[in-house]
């Protein structure tokens, strides 16, 4: 007799297991991002089984830490911007806003604050938030949120001069002078190196900004990982579809600046070239690649296929599976 198909995961599965999440810190080993929320509702998203979802969050939450739930301080907004520690204060805040504005009313307000700071801790909070917006999940929205302010990171950028075409504005980040290098470094740190350069801010703020900006930046992305496997350009993959799932809530139609900012910086930081045409096809269907995705013990493998799968349905096209298959040899 056949095996019976192990039974799917479910979002009140997901649920469940955000809700036990928010005893857990927003980070641990002093600034790694916990990615168990994000992964957890990429696998639901991907197919997972309802083992395969338990089994993965109790293999993550061995790594973690508890959560500081002590009364939160009252949030004050000028003054605890970038304050790892009022992650307290600033989920008691968003949760507080979501109650009273409802989800989406609190999330467009968010967004007028946090865009401005969107490489926060390396993006991490964007890309949680967008997960938390797919989870349907106030709770974790608030948290992705705070996790954003908390660690909350602006990088200077202006308009100096007319705008560049993506290539050209790679050309001109190639020949910014580089930061004395940072010994292991978070990609945060490195970033701010990189935009603490003269040239930086004028040369970050000329991207054109267009309708099609943010999906050319998210095929860069796609591609320079697929030919490197750099783990900073990964980064900026995942931040680039966590945008898209934004998009209804930012505050102008236009993409952020701070954003295209952001990712001058995450590509500088990674060290590698920026590759702007694709290489070898891929070989492997989204089934089997999603299949594979679902079985890794790397949240970044699950966040990444997921995030290429879904702007492959927004965008169709090769790079998307080429990054996967470079995330997960044969």
């Amino acid at each position: 007799m056949m095996k019976p198909a192990p039974a799917p995961a479910t979002l009140a599965q997901l649920h469940q297991l955000l809700d036990a999440g928010q005893a857990l810190s927003a980070t641990y080993r002093g600034r790694l991002s916990n990615h168990l929320p994000m992964a957890q509702q990429a696998l639901l998203e991907l197919g997972a089984s309802a083992e395969r979802l338990q089994a993965f969050t109790e293999s993550q939450e061995v790594l973690l830490e508890p959560r500081n739930c002590a009364r939160p301080a009252r949030i004050d907004i000028a003054r605890d911007l970038g304050r790892p520690h009022s992650d307290s204060a600033w989920r008691a805040h968003f949760a507080a806003r979501i109650a009273a504005l409802g989800w989406r009313d609190a999330l467009s307000e968010a967004l007028a604050l946090l865009l401005p700071g969107a490489g926060a801790i390396a993006f991490h909070g964007l890309i949680r938030t967008g997960h938390a917006v797919l989870a349907g999940h106030d709770g974790e929205l608030a948290a992705g949120l705070a996790h954003w302010a908390a660690h909350f990171m602006p990088l200077p950028t202006m308009r100096a001069g007319p705008p560049l075409a993506l290539p050209d504005w790679l050309q001109a980040l190639g020949e910014l002078p580089r930061p004395v290098p940072i010994a292991g470094g978070l990609i945060a740190d490195r970033m701010q190196a990189w935009s603490a350069m003269p040239g930086f801010a004028a040369t970050a703020g000329r991207l054109h900004q267009g309708p099609d900006t943010l999906r050319d930046l998210a095929l860069l992305a796609a591609r320079t990982y697929a030919a490197t496997g750099n783990f900073t350009v990964l980064h900026l993959l995942t931040a680039c579809h966590a945008m898209t799932v934004l998009q209804p809530w930012w505050p102008v139609r236009e993409l952020s600046r701070s954003f295209s900012g952001a990712a001058a910086a995450g590509l500088l930081a990674s060290g590698v070239a920026p590759s702007w045409t694709q290489g070898h096809p891929p070989s492997r269907p989204w089934p089997t690649l999603i299949s594979a995705a679902c079985e890794q013990a790397d949240a970044h493998v699950i966040k990444l296929t997921h995030a290429a799968w879904r702007l492959g349905r927004r965008w169709p096209a090769a790079e998307w599976r080429c990054a996967v298959e470079r995330a997960i040899p044969l």
